[in-house]
């Protein structure tokens, strides 16, 4: 289930009663639309598709007198104010396109009912009161699953595990720490590997990337640096420059296999990259630069700069993070990169002839064989099922331990 790690669950919920109390100075106009993303499928209620959803409603926020809540166990509650409801109904529409084959979003025929999104006209005192009670019902139930939470791990076990959220009063110290703090033992890398069946296999490329556990456990032992994801993205942002530093050290004229690094869309923006690039110049069409799905949707238009200043410099370029329900809501094709990274996951198992199937499909058919990557490959079955659909290029750790036995085996063979 998507919940926020954060361990003051109560902080959007509390926030949302207080903007309730302020409708009860001036409820005219006033309504609320509360999407049960909760009830969502399992495989539909992870953390990366909630964010996806809020984001929907950016440009709608910016618009218009409205502010959108995102709930502990993945709801959203949006509250508005002299809007016209069928402004709104067309971003809740959007958000409800995210998961088309979900039975949430699928109401009966002639049913009036609609279980994925109810309406509250907050200018009525009686509903006003009604959602009121709603709210802090959801809080406590915030509190009850921290509570629970607490005792599954036995209190202290959970400090050990997600240790004090990462914050902005200790964000700044902590990016400090990152700076000052040795990294180049901490980088390991992943191959992605080319698998066809009777063939030789061959490394496309490694992916380079810092350990973050043990990174963690040098800068910030007592800290949950994942507990907010925008915080979070603050320091990669610091980590990407001292990737760089690193990288752009070693004698990239010894490299046997291309590399792939892992960035931020604005560091390739920053002089740190212009610097790395310098250094890169001659042994760009060996480097490939990965941005993430949720960068990407943060700012197309400076994607799409970047994208052009890579391809220019001879970069290629790699969308990670894409998975079928993404696909279905947004066509990869447009983005222009060279390769594209699908997570394998359990969404993948089940009808082989299901309509997100067939778009993954779709996506290999079009962007071509060679340029699809099946990540997170953790076992046969996904090889098996990347086969099936044409994939040929695979990431993961049952690929790691692929590898590892066809060098052994090759070894023993001399």
């Amino acid at each position: 289930m998507a919940v926020n790690t954060n361990t003051d669950f109560e902080g959007e919920e509390t926030a949302l009663l207080a903007r309730l109390t302020r409708v009860h100075d001036n409820a005219a106009g006033s309504f609320a639309v509360h999407m049960h993303l909760s009830n969502l499928r399992e495989s539909n209620k992870q953390s990366y598709f909630i964010t996806i959803a809020a984001r929907v409603f950016e440009d709608f926020l910016n618009e218009h007198e409205a502010q959108l809540f995102t709930i502990f166990n993945g709801d959203l509650v949006l509250v508005c104010r002299n809007i016209e409801v069928d402004t709104v109904d067309v971003v809740i529409d959007k958000v409800r396109a995210l998961f088309p084959e979900d039975p949430l979003t699928l109401n009966d025929p002639g049913s009036f009912d609609d279980h994925f999104a109810s309406w509250h006209d907050l200018s009525q005192p009686d509903e006003l009161q009604a959602f009121t009670t709603t709210v802090n019902e959801i809080i406590d139930s915030a509190k009850n699953f921290l509570e629970t939470s607490r005792n599954k791990l036995q209190g202290k076990a959970l400090e050990e595990s997600f240790g004090t959220p990462l914050a902005a009063d200790n964000l700044s110290a902590i990016n400090q720490q990152m700076k000052r703090t040795q990294i180049a033992d901490l980088i390991r890398n992943q191959s992605v590997y080319r698998v066809i069946p009777g063939e030789k296999g061959e490394i496309v490329f490694r992916e380079y990337f810092i350990a973050m556990t043990e990174l963690k456990a040098r800068v910030a032992p007592g800290i949950n640096l994942f507990s907010s994801p925008w915080l979070f993205q603050y320091l990669t942002e610091t980590l990407d420059k001292r990737m760089l530093a690193v990288i752009g050290k070693r004698n990239l004229s010894d490299m046997v296999d291309p590399i792939s690094l892992n960035m931020n869309i604005d560091t390739i923006m920053s002089r740190d990259f212009q610097k790395f690039n310098e250094t890169a110049s001659s042994f760009t069409k060996n480097i490939v630069i990965e941005f993430q799905m949720i960068d990407i949707f943060s700012d197309m238009n400076t994607y799409r700069h970047a994208c052009d200043f890579l391809h220019e410099c001879g970069y290629k370029v790699l969308v990670d993070g894409l998975n079928p329900m993404i696909i279905n809501y947004f066509d990869p094709s447009m983005l222009l990169s060279d390769y594209l990274k699908i997570n394998w996951g359990p969404e993948f198992t089940g009808d082989e002839n299901g309509d997100a199937i067939n778009e993954v499909r779709e996506v290999v058919k079009h962007a071509g064989k060679e340029h699809v990557i099946l990540a997170r490959v953790d076992s046969q079955d996904a090889i098996r099922w990347g086969a099936s659909i044409g994939i040929t290029r695979y990431q993961g750790y049952f690929i790691d331990r692929l590898v590892l036995a066809l060098r052994a085996q090759k070894r023993r063979d001399k």
